[in-house]
């Protein structure tokens, strides 16, 4: 099957994770001028007048923006990137005269403004996906896991600190892995229904990846768990950063060693198998079908383009 790339894959930057131990350093590449700076409230990305959403360091010290919890995401062709949560910032709408900010949530960000407008390079959209994987990390665990303590940003942005004496625990970013499963017998593949999705939508099946446990075993789990269907020969197609809040989907393909359904209604609100043809017919936007495929921000998209790819 011919491989390609899923939405928020793509990230050019130099991470630069052996200097991020430099306070110094750190400090001095936050406050030029050239810097590059990315604002998010939660999942949702801060755009100027619709065209910006990629602010100089010159730009927040006009705006008075508090700098100082910002991540320092990496480094592109000389110019620095990082990330700050405006929670702590108030409204930056109201530092700026024009008013001109909006907010832009990020599942719907590759859709609605890269294809429309082409307001962010899809080479790029991994640092999106980078930077508020990261923020959320760091809203979530503002409290040492261990003693309580409040938690200290450190390590630029990659790192809290528990600043009790008798704790002193450091406290590091994680992804939470996840499956997805691009389910196929012959012709045909299987859909399934999340209780939480739009009307008509269907997508592959995904889950949560648990301890002690491969990728592969947790994709032959939780298709049994979901649609009672045994696995057979399962392999890793591609991969996708997924930021809500801070997730790490592997694209897998199992083929199933049979039809049958025996459908697990707590975890799932359906499940049926589709015809390749409709697929096709589904990916070209065809209405008159019962179904709707995910759409392309997902990896889900991916894993079906994929298999109507492979001749």
């Amino acid at each position: 099957m011919q491989k390609m790339d899923a939405i928020y894959s793509l990230n050019p930057l130099n991470r630069l994770d052996q200097t991020r131990g430099n306070e110094a350093d750190f400090k001095s590449r936050r406050g030029l001028d050239s810097s590059v700076f990315l604002l998010f409230n939660g999942n949702e990305l801060l755009v100027h007048d619709e065209t910006l959403c990629e602010f100089s360091g010159l730009q927040l010290k006009q705006y008075d923006m508090n700098v100082h919890d910002s991540v320092l995401l990496g480094e592109l062709e000389g110019v620095n990137y990082f990330a700050i949560s405006v929670e702590d910032n108030k409204n930056v709408a109201t530092r700026d005269d024009d008013g001109n900010f909006s907010a832009h949530p990020l599942r719907k960000f590759p859709t609605r403004l890269f294809t429309e407008k082409n307001l962010y390079p899809e080479a790029k959209l991994g640092i999106l996906a980078q930077a508020a994987s990261v923020l959320n990390w760091h809203l979530s665990h503002t409290h040492c896991a261990c003693c309580g303590e409040p938690t200290q940003i450190a390590h630029s942005g990659w790192r809290r600190d528990c600043p009790s004496e008798t704790c002193g625990r450091q406290h590091f970013p994680r992804v939470d892995p996840v499956v997805i499963m691009l389910v196929t017998y012959g012709d045909q593949c299987l859909l399934g229904r999340g209780h939480q999705f739009p009307e008509s939508r269907y997508s592959c099946l995904a889950g949560f990846v648990e301890s002690g446990e491969t990728i592969e075993d947790a994709a032959r789990r939780e298709l049994f768990e979901e649609a009672g269907v045994a696995g057979g020969d399962t392999h890793y197609l591609l991969s996708q950063p997924w930021p809500f809040p801070s997730s790490l989907m592997f694209g897998m393909h199992i083929e199933a060693k049979t039809q049958k359904l025996k459908i697990d209604y707590h975890e799932i609100a359906d499940a049926m198998w589709v015809d390749k043809a409709d697929i096709v017919k589904g990916l070209a936007g065809d209405e008159s079908l019962p179904f709707i495929l995910p759409p392309s921000v997902a990896i889900a998209r991916n894993l079906l383009e994929i298999w109507v790819g492979d001749k």
